[in-house]
């Protein structure tokens, strides 16, 4: 919460701006200007979805559809001079794994960079997960501020922002846009990053075994579900995975919706019966942990198999 929401102040300040778009499905922490549910029309103001969220801090958050391009070029239009950035999941998994299309990444650098306006992305989830430098690395996209957690911390409590010196130089105490926080460089937290970060290191082949193994989970559900005829849509990158029970491709949170939840607690409760915790919501990504073993994930597929017969 804290790293994006230090962030949004600092690209406010920095292009002197005061709006900012985010996408509909996509979760940055429970700052005010976070907390908007999602609106429809290129001019249409966020209204907040959390009581205590003001409605001068909803009009200045813009919501965009994820994967639509057009519906993000046609806010800046109606909103000129007046956006100061994007923030965004680059891989969304807070309405489950939602892959971005190929080129929208791209495009998204392209429209900031026509309008003067920053691109934040929102490592949280996917920040040293997917790759050694994140979805910058794995899409080969640049953004200008950058935002860490939970892998940096080891698992311990812990956020960060980064960007080139010309944006960061904009905090104070170089610069005007005002930061700070009590726990700032907590050295419990820090100890556990740098170990977490070393070892990633050390390890050349992490991120492979770790798509492989995930690789290894999706065709196993892919079959036990299919051989069950059970609906479903399975979205996947890297060790970031999910089942959506729908037949249509999940590309956005209105798709998202349109999974059948009550299937999805029946599948949930199974799993827990039978040993197995995922995610207790449809709207989460899995996470793979390298700890798992082959023999665990052949477990999770017969767990799956089990349950997919009751459902």
């Amino acid at each position: 919460t804290e790293a994006c929401m230090s962030a949004i102040r600092l690209a406010r300040g920095f292009t002197k701006r005061d709006k900012i778009i985010k996408f509909a499905g996509c979760y940055h922490g429970h700052s005010d200007s976070f907390l908007i549910q999602a609106g429809s029309g290129a001019s249409t103001f966020g209204t907040p979805n959390s009581p205590g969220v003001t409605q001068g801090t909803a009009k200045d958050t813009l919501l965009a559809n994820y994967n639509d391009l057009e519906n993000v070029k046609a806010l800046f239009e109606a909103n000129k001079n007046e956006i100061a950035a994007i923030i965004i999941e680059p891989v969304a998994g807070n309405m489950g794994c939602v892959p971005p299309k190929e080129g929208f990444l791209q495009a998204l650098r392209q429209v900031c960079d026509a309008n003067d306006a920053l691109l934040i992305f929102d490592e949280v989830m996917t920040g040293f997960r997917l790759a050694r430098g994140g979805v910058q690395e794995l899409y080969n996209v640049k953004a200008d501020i950058v935002c860490f957690g939970k892998v940096i911390g080891g698992g311990l409590p812990v956020g960060a922002f980064a960007a080139r010196h010309e944006i960061m130089n904009y905090l104070a105490p170089l610069g005007p846009v005002y930061q700070a926080g009590t726990l700032s460089g907590n050295p419990l937290a820090m100890a556990a990053g740098l170990a977490m970060l070393e070892t990633l290191n050390a390890d050349s082949e992490i991120f492979k075994r770790l798509e492989e193994k995930t690789a290894y989970l999706h065709k196993g559900i892919q079959k036990v579900l299919s051989d069950n005829n059970i609906v479903f849509t399975i979205n996947r990158v890297g060790s970031m995975i999910s089942v959506h029970f729908d037949a249509i491709p999940v590309v956005d949170f209105q798709t998202a919706k349109q999974g059948d939840n009550e299937t999805f607690k029946k599948f949930f409760h199974g799993l827990l019966n039978e040993g197995v915790y995922i995610a207790p919501s449809a709207y989460e990504t899995w996470f793979i942990t390298d700890a798992l073993t082959y023999e665990d994930l052949d477990f999770t597929i017969n767990a799956i198999n089990k349950v997919a017969q009751t459902l």
